[in-house]
């Protein structure tokens, strides 16, 4: 190729593969992330090594494991990032820019983007959010949570507050096409992040009627999830929402139908950005990375949000589409990792991947369906008592908790839906993905995993919920009155 690829990175927030129609869902509509799934590779086994946003994100961009930096929960970073995505692409001659949600800290630090266009999900001053902005200009700076009510009402569904043309979603995609027109005639990079649908579920008109809560699957689930004493269980989120827990199977179903109408919103701005590229001619020659940076729970095995190694929660969508170089409409049984999409995206453009890099090129198992890739992941998300662990190889899945030491392992191609824990039955097992662990984490220096050498282990100890978490944002007080 005389010219280089574009390369465009689309990323959801808290986005569960499995209400994708490319991935096997028949109720959720999203045509358009079908249609990119149809003009390339699908990723069947695709993984967040650390199921929460800062973690996931930063892990991409540095092309690292989330806990070498530091992270393990939506935390500060403790490392300084090396050897950034974006500036390894910039080197290689590509404009370089990011629309969207980074969750970047400090919010303005570039990595390399030669520009930002931010909007962030819990802004705290005007001047730094280009959408806050925006909304303004528009006559909407009344709005004080544009992204929906947060704190007690996270997890409440709920009706957007703006019109779609004016939502975060469409000003994502609205940005991310200027971007395309305004670049079509020089290699870019482009990072387009969407918010959505990470909660609160705030569907615009008319997709907040798109699903009838009657009609959408309940959550999966069953009562011997709840074993009262298995202190080991927590219930993801209810640190910050008293109660999810206990709601009634009717809330629980409306807020599903909000979320999926969340997906359908955000889909159809997805179609709107391959619009434009095939529009300016570069849909062929243009590498599109469709991912999440984790997956929601919905109340599935009694669980909310994310932070736990059930599927719903860590696994995630990874759509590779390269017409001009790659199949069309396959499948890959491949293991992968998001720091995969740093190593493709560096050696798709030119660049050099950086050996402290845990990533791995994903275009030679596109290319090839027999193309070997990593044989395990290792996973970690959480501090102390509530850390859990993850090995995944092969069939299986090996879970171990440091609140009690207790440990899962599921057969994920006899069980798929992860009702029948098999710990108890393979005792050596467990012990042998115990051990490896161990010889894992200690290769890296990783102690807080380690006691010795063995896991570290707390006594266990019932969750005990912390009430609401404020999380209300910050920038109305950083506005000057014009007046």
């Amino acid at each position: 190729m005389s010219k280089k690829p574009n390369i465009l990175l689309i990323m959801c927030d808290q986005l569960r593969f499995d209400v994708l129609g490319c991935y096997g869902n028949k109720q959720v509509q999203t045509p358009n992330i079908d249609r990119l799934a149809q003009r390339g590779i699908c990723f069947d086994r695709a993984y967040s090594q650390t199921p929460v946003c800062v973690p996931a994100r930063h892990g991409l961009i540095a092309g690292q494991h989330p806990f070498e930096l530091g992270l393990l929960k939506n935390e500060r970073l403790a490392k300084e990032i090396a050897h950034p995505l974006p500036e390894l692409i910039r080197k290689q001659g590509y404009y370089t820019c990011a629309v969207g949600k980074m969750h970047f800290q400090p919010v303005r630090k570039h990595y390399g983007f030669d520009r930002m266009y931010l909007s962030e999900e819990i802004p705290t001053h005007i001047e730094n959010d280009d959408y806050l902005q925006f909304l303004r200009e528009q006559g909407y700076g009344h709005v004080i949570e544009p992204h929906g009510k947060r704190s007690e009402l996270y997890y409440v569904p709920q009706i957007s507050e703006l019109p779609e043309h004016l939502h975060t979603t469409a000003w994502t995609a609205d940005t991310t096409c200027r971007v395309i027109g305004n670049n079509r005639n020089r290699p870019f990079f482009l990072f387009t992040s969407f918010i959505k649908p990470h909660p609160p579920f705030d569907p615009c008109m008319p997709y907040d009627e798109m699903y009838n809560p009657e009609q959408v699957p309940k959550p999966a689930r069953k009562e011997h999830e709840r074993t009262p004493d298995d202190y080991a269980i927590d219930v993801m989120n209810d640190y910050k929402v008293n109660g999810i827990d206990s709601l009634s199977m009717e809330e629980e179903l409306k807020m599903r139908a909000y979320y999926y109408g969340c997906v359908s919103q955000v889909d159809k701005q997805v179609g709107r950005i391959l619009d434009k590229l095939e529009s300016c001619g570069l849909l062929d020659d243009t590498l599109i990375i469709f991912t999440s940076d984790h997956g929601e729970m919905l109340g599935d095995h009694y669980s909310y949000g994310k932070r736990t190694f059930y599927e719903a929660s860590a696994r995630i969508p990874l759509i590779v589409s390269w017409p001009a170089v790659l199949p069309q409409g396959e499948r890959r049984d491949h293991l992968a990792l998001l720091q995969d999409i740093y190593a493709t995206l560096i050696a798709v453009s030119g660049g050099t991947v950086p050996e402290s890099s845990s990533g791995r090129n994903l275009i030679p198992a596109a290319t090839k369906e027999q193309e070997p890739s990593r044989a395990k992941i290792f996973a970690e998300v959480g501090r102390g008592r509530v850390m859990k662990m993850m090995l995944r190889w092969g069939d299986y899945k090996y879970i171990y908790h440091t609140n009690g030491g207790k440990q899962n392992l599921y057969d994920l191609r006899a069980d798929p839906d992860e009702w029948t824990d098999i710990a108890a039955h393979h005792p050596e097992l467990c012990l042998h993905c115990q051990k490896e662990m161990v010889e894992h984490y200690r290769s890296y220096g990783f102690a807080e995993a380690l006691d010795g050498d063995r896991l570290v282990r707390y006594e266990p100890k019932r969750h005990e919920p912390q009430g609401f978490l404020d999380q209300s944002p910050r920038w109305p007080q950083t506005v000057v009155d014009e007046d």
